[in-house]
Order: C-alpha cells, then sequence, then structure tokens
C-alpha cells in the first residue's frame, strides 16, 4: 500500500514540481484529514519537507502541499523520549513544529532519511536528539530498505531470546 501511494504522490504532485520524493510518512491530522510528511530534492538539489493534505474529490485522489521548510532551516529533530515506543516528535525551525507520526517506526523512517539526505547534500551538523542511534544510523546491522521492520525485527529477537531463556531449565 505505502509503495503504491508513494507512486502516487511522486507521478501527481512532486513530478510535475520536478523534485523527487525521498520519503513520506503518515502523520495524525485533525478530524478525518489524512496527512502525510514528505521529504524531497528540488532540481536546484535542495532538500525540502513539506506537509501534504490527501483528500478525494470528485472521485479522484488528490494532494496538496499545505506547508513547506527546507532542510538546511531545520536545526534540530527532537524524537521525546528515545527509550520508549511513541510517535511523536519535534522538528525545530524558527518554530518548533510537533508531530505525531503513525508509529514509532514510521518516526525513525523519516528521520534517518533526513539524516541521510543532510549527509548528501548539505553535510551541516544536524541535531538529531532522544532517538535511539543504533536505529538511525545506516552501518547498523538492523538497517536495511525495508524501514518500518528494523524496529520489529529487533523486537522479534529479544522476544525470542527471552523464550529460549525461559524455556531452560534451572539447576
Amino acid at each position: 500500500m505505502s509503495s503504491l501511494l508513494k507512486e502516487d504522490l511522486a507521478k501527481r504532485l512532486f513530478g510535475p514540481l520536478r523534485q523527487r520524493l525521498h520519503e513520506f510518512i503518515e502523520v495524525e491530522g485533525s478530524g478525518a484529514e489524512r496527512l502525510y510528511l514528505c521529504a524531497a530534492v528540488t532540481k536546484g538539489e535542495e532538500v525540502e519537507i513539506c506537509m501534504v493534505k490527501h483528500f478525494r474529490e470528485n472521485r479522484e485522489e488528490k494532494y496538496e502541499i499545505v506547508e513547506k521548510w527546507f532542510l538546511k532551516d531545520l536545526e534540530m529533530i527532537d524524537g521525546k523520549e528515545a527509550d520508549t515506543d511513541n510517535p511523536y516528535f519535534d522538528m525545530h525551525f524558527h518554530k518548533v513544529y510537533s508531530m505525531e507520526a503513525y508509529s514509532c517506526a514510521s518516526k525513525y523512517t523519516f528521520a534517518r532519511t533526513l539524516n541521510k539526505l543532510n549527509e548528501m547534500y548539505l553535510k551541516k551538523d544536524l541535531k538529531i536528539v532522544n532517538f535511539d542511534n543504533t536505529y538511525l544510523n545506516d552501518d547498523s546491522i538492523w538497517s536495511s530498505n525495508n524501514r518500518d521492520c528494523l524496529v520489529l525485527m529487533r523486537i522479534c529477537f529479544y522476544a525470542s531470546n527471552l523464550l529460549c531463556l525461559s524455556l531452560c531449565p534451572l539447576s
């Protein structure tokens, strides 16, 4: 589903703007609104972060950019609490924008994408705080292109270890 949605967003919204969509995550909106936080690169190789509203009009899917920022203006991403599984994070530009991602995994996916785009295009000191670095770095054993599966894989790994330990007889 998300790959089809990404393809649709890239084709209908970012393609005509001559931008390359790198990542998007669903974030909470007010009411029945569907909102996506997107990271895209312009033809001039500027990295844009934008909030996109998804709606239906006359049986046709429509997308509208409702807010836009540049990665170069992002001062910090605050994951709120690194040791808890929560989808909340703040993006600090000239103003602080509080977000609620669809899941904790998607929050990490977006932070990882912004970190990678920063390394590719800006190479500035981007502060990413209150995130578990194990899940942010591409050189980690848990990183892959499966994004949302990263956290789930680690949880399954720990759960299987706990199960094995609980089945071992005590001497």
